[in-house]
């Protein structure tokens, strides 16, 4: 039954057009066949079709949606939308399941996604530090995977203009990182180690996340999305490694300023 309704649904993309219009609003044949390209005729023999599997009804003059109807419309639009984002994002897709095999590909719907080209092979990096130079957050979270000078110039930017930051890092970084990511006041910047490898970075601010996909410790896709939802996913993501690190003491001098190094981090602080 559901193979034939889908079978009877997508067999034309004006049947799914038309229920689309009488989602918006109840609408007679004429008002269907102003707002469609397609004939009156046309118009009227899928108005009959929604009719008789119980998806449009008539009332006093004009056609509308029955509650099944609506639920058709919804389910159809919410199955294009996901079909959608898999052929337009495989890839995106892919890595972000490596991370997550549970990771909702819907939502990606609405999320910005740079990915790195043959010919434009820097563009997840860019985008990144383009957004966070104009973010205008109070306080940033995330996962540092791998040493990138341009990342730790953009981190060290925010902190200079007062942003609270929380960082995590697996121990290898801290370990092979030059001297010195900054210089920082110990009530802004909190550093945390991993005792494990990570291929993907995460960042959180007050109304946005990124998530970074790397391959070979190149910076390969980034998402960028606002969406609640992917906030969540990603701020759950955070979480689950958060509680696997272990905060590294930072030791300030007298003007409360940080003077350990990255290096110290990782062979000295953390052991």
């Amino acid at each position: 039954m559901c193979y034939d309704w889908g079978e009877r649904l997508f067999s034309s993309p004006h049947r799914l057009a038309v229920l689309r219009e009488l989602y918006s609003e109840p609408a007679d044949t004429q008002a269907l066949t102003d707002s469609l390209p397609i004939s009156r005729v046309t118009v009227q023999r899928h108005l009959n079709g929604c009719a008789e599997l119980g998806w449009a009804r008539k009332v006093d003059g004009r056609y509308e949606l029955t509650p099944v109807g609506n639920h058709v419309c919804e389910a159809a639009a919410t199955f294009l939308d996901r079909l959608s984002v898999l052929e337009s994002s495989g890839d995106v897709i892919d890595a972000v399941a490596t991370v997550d095999d549970r990771f909702d590909p819907i939502l990606l719907a609405n999320a910005t996604v740079s990915v790195a080209e043959p010919d434009t092979p820097h563009e997840p990096i860019i985008h990144y530090r383009n957004a966070m130079a104009e973010t205008t957050t109070d306080t940033v979270r995330g996962i540092l995977p791998v040493f990138s000078e341009l990342i730790v110039e953009v981190h060290r930017d925010l902190l200079a203009s007062g942003v609270e930051t929380d960082l995590i890092a697996p121990r290898p970084i801290l370990e092979t990182a030059p001297p010195s990511i900054a210089e920082t006041p110990s009530t802004l910047f909190s550093l945390y180690v991993l005792e494990q490898p990570l291929e993907f970075g995460l960042t959180l601010t007050d109304d946005a996340a990124f998530f970074g996909a790397y391959d070979d410790g190149t910076f390969a896709v980034c998402i960028e999305s606002s969406e609640p939802a992917f906030r969540e996913w990603a701020t759950d993501r955070y979480e689950h490694y958060l509680e696997r690190a272990r905060p590294v003491p930072l030791e300030a001098d007298g003007s409360g300023v940080e003077s350990t190094s990255v290096r110290e981090f990782g062979t000295d602080a953390v052991d």
